[in-house]
């Protein structure tokens, strides 16, 4: 039981799960969802006295709740019965259903960033109702870890620590993002935004936020031309434009989730085969 378990292995289960949720967080940004943090924990006791698994979960941003999630939704993983992605319904925002794909307890990070792309654009139609179960509850803590040990990072010394695993990453999908947008084609084009100067203000405090947490001169840039364009003629549109000349003279790199440093090829010992039976 999750009570017995040493709180080294607990605290190991809880890193993996954690290594395995960066893992997948890293394919569902390269995807373009919008991921916000991870999530995991080792077996624990909780306050009504009920001893609970290894868990792990990866979370997104409110927009994307209301959308597909009536304002709650959030992709879960159990030490027991894998991913699901849960949802809320009403204004309330109680916990009205659940999505299992039936991948197996640790499908690969690819299949599960298909599984959420299918429920975005079908929520009713992707997964099942029904809760599987690969594990049972409390046992073979050692092959779990076994299972696991192919996401941990192959530079533990940079990213020992899941969190610090994802914010690496994160920051990086995002940096790529911002760079695409600028130095794609598409991006050439004027168009037309009427911002009170309210707002504009508000979008160059958030460029500062943006850039006073994660220095960027590609972010410093842009509001530079921003604001050197506000209030001005069109034409100065094409004067002020710096933060484009950065990005295309920095173009991102390709996505690199075949390359992840964390990810080794399929498992295929005899722990991954004892958790990936149907």
């Amino acid at each position: 039981m999750a009570s017995e378990t040493e709180p080294q292995m607990s605290a190991e289960l809880s890193r993996r799960a954690g290594h395995y949720a960066a893992a997948i967080a890293e394919c569902l940004l390269a995807a373009g969802l919008p991921v916000t943090g991870i999530q995991s924990c080792g077996p624990w006791h909780d306050g009504d006295g009920e001893d609970l698994d290894v868990e792990a979960g990866i979370s997104f941003t409110q927009a994307f709740q209301d959308q597909h999630g009536g304002g709650d939704c959030g992709l879960h993983w159990t030490g027991t019965s894998g991913w699901f992605i849960y949802t809320a319904d009403g204004p309330d925002r109680h916990p009205s259903g659940s999505h299992w794909p039936g991948a197996a307890l640790l499908p690969q990070p690819e299949l599960v960033a298909e599984f959420v792309d299918a429920f975005t654009l079908d929520p009713a139609g992707s997964g099942s109702g029904e809760q599987p179960s690969y594990r049972r509850e409390g046992q073979d803590f050692t092959l779990l870890l076994d299972a696991l040990a192919p996401y941990l990072p192959a530079r533990p010394f940079l990213f020992e620590d899941p969190q610090t695993r994802f914010a690496d990453l994160h920051r990086r999908a995002y940096d790529n993002r911002v760079r695409q947008a600028l130095s794609s084609p598409a991006s050439t084009p004027l168009t037309h935004l009427h911002l009170r100067q309210g707002e504009l203000t508000a979008l160059l405090h958030l460029l500062e936020y943006a850039e006073s947490h994660n220095p960027s001169t590609l972010t410093r840039l842009l509001a530079a031309d921003l604001t050197a364009r506000a209030g001005q003629p069109p034409e100065t549109a094409e004067a002020h434009t710096r933060a484009l000349q950065e990005a295309r003279n920095h173009r991102p790199a390709p996505s690199t989730v075949a390359e992840r440093d964390a990810t080794a090829p399929p498992v295929s010992s005899r722990a991954a085969e004892s958790f990936c039976r149907t």
